[in-house]
């Protein structure tokens, strides 16, 4: 356990540092972190450390899945998958991201982790839209939506409005798109959340490009750009210049389109977002070739294409074939226009219908993996189901243990009182046997006055069955000595004492004193 605390301890002091550091010294950090037992604290710290390595380790995320496995913890694995799905909308590989939320949703099916469930719905609408399967994408997003809605957290709700604004942006629903953003926009406004502030104006200015209204979306794009640059101080804000191009390219301002791209592209590039790379080469290529600039502009439009290809982006591939059509027609080779028409138009064409086919292919890797899953999700509730019944046998011991510790009580004191009950009596017994017995030397007194012989009281007691022990016991209690004293002058035990006045009070049957003078006068 102190292992552990020291471990958490580094951990947390090394977050600031890391975040400005080479990703060697998250490696010392994992060797720590392996040392740990099998927790869920283990689980998450190996998650948190794989954002702080800015999701480039896989191997934190799958020892994390694998501990969480281990030990059946269902939201550890529902928090890996998520980080495997972001990793792999990272890297382009969508498909693969939806099979992964999907997983993290299964597992969250009975959780009560509100906010991982909307973080992952939100992310799964996302890899969803980019493989245009808006309708799906449009559906998880609600239920995220239900989910924020329920739990008043705002944060969450601005995000899938922003999400959903997308969704309508990608269905060409600007007007609705617009309304989603502004809704999030007024949340992380009232929240002062820049981040989500960045977001928000440049999908307005983007939205305001498609409609033409080029003013509104300048502006909104320069607020969006203004404030990348406050939050971003080590790296330029490449999709705000990209943006800020393609405006300018719609707008006719092909000099200015041309300086955006040229600020945009570096900064993609070296921030490794391909899809907006491959985009600002096409557009930069077509933007140079209004300019009659034909061999750059070739090379900007088929290096753009072929970034779209290696990642498979339908749009940025049907934007680059189309690019080719304007080259080729400008060049007035028809022919190779018409190839390049053919072309756009299969890649447009197959983004329709990819959502249908993505989806078949989604479920039926779920479908593969369900076994898997359920076998794990059995058995973690069979966990959870052994936990609370350790728990509830350990309060039942508990209660037990309490119960025999009040019955204990009672019965010592029960015993404690009525033993001090028996002293009392046999207290009470001593004085009235010694009022018998000065009764008996009054009664003997009264007789030698009246010239009877004397009374051998020793006789006399001795014919009353008492014994040599019983009548020196008599004798002291009559002479006013307590139990303790007579114990301490005969030499025998206090308890001794108590058995002879026991005997002693039997045999005089003290209940009936007049039988008691009755003998001694008699005899």
């Amino acid at each position: 356990m102190i292992r552990q605390k020291k471990i958490f301890f580094i951990y947390f002091f090394w977050i600031f540092y890391l975040a400005n550091s080479q990703s060697k010294d998250l490696d010392s950090i994992y060797a720590d972190i392996l040392t740990m037992s099998d927790t869920s604290q283990k689980v998450d710290t190996l998650i948190q450390l794989n954002k702080l390595s800015k999701y480039t380790r896989p191997d934190f995320v799958e020892k994390a899945l694998e501990t969480a496995e281990k030990i059946y913890d269902i939201n550890g694995i529902a928090k890996a998958y998520n980080a495997k799905g972001y990793m792999s909308r990272r890297n382009n590989r969508f498909l693969k991201s939806v099979e992964y939320y999907k997983r993290a949703l299964g597992f969250l099916e009975n959780s009560k982790d509100t906010m991982l469930k909307m973080i992952v719905l939100n992310n799964l609408g996302a890899s969803l839209r980019k493989l245009n399967d808006d309708k799906t994408a449009y559906k998880y997003y609600l239920q995220g939506l239900d989910l924020a809605k329920k739990s008043h957290n705002e944060p969450q709700m601005a995000r899938i409005f922003n999400g959903i604004g997308n969704v309508f942006v990608n269905t060409e629903a600007y007007k609705k798109a617009l309304y989603y953003f502004k809704k999030s926009l007024a949340i992380e406004l009232k929240n002062k959340n820049l981040k989500g502030q960045e977001y928000n104006f440049a999908n307005i200015g983007e939205a305001y490009i498609y409609t033409k209204q080029y003013d509104s979306a300048e502006y909104y794009l320069k607020k969006s750009l203004a404030i990348a640059k406050t939050i971003y101080r080590r790296r330029e804000p490449g999709i705000e210049y990209n943006l800020l191009g393609y405006l300018y390219k719609n707008n006719g301002d092909l000099v200015k389109a041309i300086y955006y791209y040229d600020l945009a592209i570096p900064v993609l590039e070296k921030q490794n977002i391909k899809r907006y790379v491959a985009n600002s080469y096409i557009n930069r290529g077509l933007s140079k070739l209004a300019f009659k600039k034909y061999i750059p502009a070739k090379q900007d439009i088929d290096k753009g294409l072929q970034i779209a290809k290696s990642i498979k982006s339908k749009e940025n591939i049907s934007l680059g074939y189309d690019a080719l059509v304007q080259y080729f027609s400008s060049l007035k080779d028809y022919k190779r226009a018409l190839s390049a028409h053919i072309l756009a138009k299969k890649f447009h064409d197959s983004i329709v219908n990819v959502s249908a086919k993505n989806s078949i292919i989604s479920n039926q890797i779920l479908y593969e993996t369900k076994e898997k899953d359920e076998k794990i999700k059995q058995l973690a509730y069979e966990k959870a189901q052994e936990k609370k019944a350790s728990i509830r046998n350990f309060w039942l011991m508990i209660g037990i243990a309490i119960f025999s510790l009040v019955m204990l009580t009672f019965l010592y004191l029960f015993f404690s009182l009525r033993r001090k009950n028996k002293d009392l009596e046999l207290e009470q017994k001593n004085s009235e046997i010694q009022n018998y017995v000065l009764k008996i030397k009054d009664l003997e007194q009264q007789m030698q006055h009246n010239g009877h012989a004397e009374i051998d009281l020793d006789a006399k007691l001795r014919e009353m069955d008492l014994t040599k022990r019983e009548i020196d016991v008599l004798k002291l209690i009559a002479e006013g000595y307590t139990n303790e004293q007579i114990a301490e002058k005969m030499f025998i035990s206090k308890n001794t004492v108590k058995s002879h006045i026991k005997n002693i009070y039997l045999k005089l049957d003290v209940k009936n004193r007049i039988q008691v003078l009755k003998k001694i006068r008699e005899s």
